[in-house]
């Protein structure tokens, strides 16, 4: 039994699991190429687009109406939104490398709710979770996604690590500095380590809800096709050498066994006597028959020999039947040739 490795987990396979293994990578490595040749050449102009709608707020009165400015990171952009009103749209957006940042405004809100006039979202939002596609061979038209996303205050001197734990940060490095020639760079870093976690967070005042609508683009699944098709392909190579692997050792095992098996039957089956050696004629009788036996054996094994058509009798046998006449063409010939005065009549008397 030999196993696979990938970069999540080691499973066990046999023989048997190996190929099950390659010939299912197989069918989807083709699969993949099908989905492939559908999308045929892409159109650059053709753009995927992300649709962001603020769909609620908690934690505020229900008088209130706050407005959000989102921040995407790839492509730089803004758009302004307001609950349950029109969608901010984004083209062209790399999922892979985007992240959106939320501004929350209530100043205008007439509540009085100054605790959060000027919010922010806790940490920026990735957005390349929101913009997977489930199946990239038959994708859907849109992904819809809904998002709860904690507001804290901009201005909580809580969440600022540069103000209280300046101090602490400047005490710790004098400390690890001072250790450095004793205990090296590993003292050095814990402490920088253990300064970034005494940081405190700030509290979370409200919670704004986000639906994320995103639209693939053509790009967008040959991307993810691509992929799949990498990773599958790396399946059926780690497969295969597994299938390699078991495969050798069956077959070294088996020959082996083979051998051994073979020696085993040699020793059982050889005999210390001759057979027959009880037989009426006796020893000399066998014998004779064996003579006999070995003399009409070559005999038919030489008139076989003969007249087997591969045999140089029959074949010259079948040269001279074909090509006689030309013999006796050239026999005649030769004959006026050499001997023509033979041949002569007698002068008339």
């Amino acid at each position: 039994m030999a196993t696979t490795k990938d970069s999540t987990t080691i499973t066990p396979m046999t023989l048997t699991e190996a190929r099950e293994e390659v010939k299912k990578c197989e069918q989807e490595i083709q699969s993949i190429k099908v989905a492939l040749r559908g999308i045929g050449s892409v159109n650059s102009s053709e753009q995927n687009s992300l649709e962001i709608e603020f769909t609620k707020v908690e934690g505020l009165p229900e008088t209130s109406k706050p407005s959000l400015k989102l921040q995407l990171s790839s492509p730089i952009e803004e758009r302004d939104l307001t609950v349950n009103g029109e969608k901010a749209s984004f083209s062209g957006v790399e999922t892979s490398l985007a992240m959106l940042s939320i501004a929350f405004d209530a100043t205008n809100t007439g509540t009085g709710v100054d605790a959060v006039s000027n919010g922010r979202s806790k940490s920026p939002i990735e957005v390349a979770p929101f913009c997977v596609l489930n199946d990239p061979k038959q994708p859907k038209d849109e992904y819809v996604t809904e998002v709860v996303v904690e507001i804290v205050n901009a201005n909580d001197s809580s969440g600022d690590t540069s103000g209280g734990d300046s101090g602490a940060a400047v005490a710790a490095e004098t400390d690890a500095s001072a250790k450095e020639d004793t205990d090296g760079k590993e003292q050095k870093a814990a402490a920088e380590v253990e300064v970034e976690t005494t940081a405190a967070e700030p509290p979370v005042v409200c919670t704004v809800t986000l639906r994320l609508t995103y639209k693939p683009s053509p790009k967008d699944q040959q991307e993810e096709l691509c992929e799949l098709l990498n990773k599958t392909s790396q399946s059926k190579a780690i497969a295969l050498g597994v299938l390699r692997k078991l495969t050798i050792e069956r077959t070294k095992s088996g020959a082996a066994s083979e051998d051994s098996s073979s020696s085993n039957t040699a020793l059982a089956t050889k005999s210390s006597v001759k057979p027959g050696f009880l037989n009426k004629g006796g020893a000399g009788g066998s014998a004779k028959e064996e003579d006999d036996k070995s003399f009409l054996a070559g005999v038919k094994k030489w008139y076989q020999r003969v007249t087997n058509p591969d045999s140089i009798v029959m074949k010259t046998a079948f040269v001279a039947i074909v090509t006689k006449d030309l013999w006796i063409f050239f026999g005649a010939v030769g004959l006026m040739h050499y001997q023509g005065n033979v041949l002569s009549l007698p002068p008339p008397v």
